[in-house]
């Protein structure tokens, strides 16, 4: 299936992807999604004037369909063709037979959201007709503080950072590297191991907040300019922008202790 746009409803938003080698896993992993819920993400492709909504393995069901329903309308106005068709499923071709979507659903039968990814869409559609253009944040925080399973991890990895962040300061003093009689090393370790802790907490209550205060102990880390707190501060900093950066180097970490445990 060439010239498609990838689609997928994720954390309750409409997200396009285009001109991509990504498949919908790998999308879906570099968003920061448990791979363990992947089989219950609505996804589909945009291709011959076709929008195709499925789950796993290409397959719908009553969720998919009122999805579909619900979708759809915004999503032709967010891709500027209002006369896409719109399908539930895909029937693999065999013998390299065409892929040919399943179950149609019609004009009447589109229901259109009550949220606000209408309002959303209208303001894009806006901007782009007043020839505005739209900048994206410095610096995007993709997190959701209110998945429990982000809390879940969020908690362990920050944990697991503070241990480490307190080892780093005993091993720095071992070996010399850490002058106490420095106000400004202190202020740094101090600082480090208060927002460290602001942030477990903030996470959680699941505070949205929690984020500035794990930048705030990144930055506390780096600047401590020592090799043991800057790696640790880089790797909090990639998390607490994206857990799925972690996630995905775990991932690859698993792949490759599975290959060497079968040779």
């Amino acid at each position: 299936m060439n010239n498609k746009i990838l689609f997928m409803i994720y954390n309750g938003e409409i997200k396009f992807l285009n001109n991509t080698t990504m498949d919908h896993r790998e999308w879906y992993l570099s968003l920061g999604g448990d791979i363990n819920n992947y089989d219950n993400v609505i996804r589909g492709y945009v291709i011959n004037n076709n929008l195709i909504f499925f789950k796993a393995n290409l397959s719908y069901d009553q969720e998919v369909i009122d999805m579909a329903r619900k979708c759809a309308p915004a999503m032709k106005q967010q891709l500027n063709n209002p006369n896409l068709r719109v399908w539930c499923g895909i029937s693999p071709g065999m013998n390299g037979a065409s892929w040919e979507p399943i179950l149609e659903l019609k004009e009447n039968e589109l229901t259109g959201f009550s949220i606000n990814i209408q309002e959303e869409t209208k303001k894009h559609q806006m901007k782009s007709q007043q020839g505005e253009k739209e900048l994206s944040p410095i610096l995007e925080f993709k997190n959701n503080y209110e998945d429990p399973k982000f809390i879940k991890f969020a908690t362990v990895f920050t944990s697991i950072i503070l241990v480490l962040t307190i080892l780093s300061k005993i091993y720095l003093y071992t070996i010399e590297k850490l002058n106490f009689t420095s106000r400004w090393s202190i202020l740094l370790v101090i600082s480090q191991i208060v927002l460290l802790i602001i942030t477990l907490v903030g996470y959680n209550k699941k505070l949205n907040s929690s984020k500035y205060f794990g930048l705030a102990s990144s930055i506390a880390l780096i600047f401590m300019f020592e090799l043991p707190d800057i790696i640790i501060g880089i790797i909090n900093l990639f998390f607490t922008i994206d857990q799925g950066y972690i996630l995905k180097i775990l991932d690859i970490g698993k792949s490759g202790v599975t290959k060497i445990s079968k040779k």
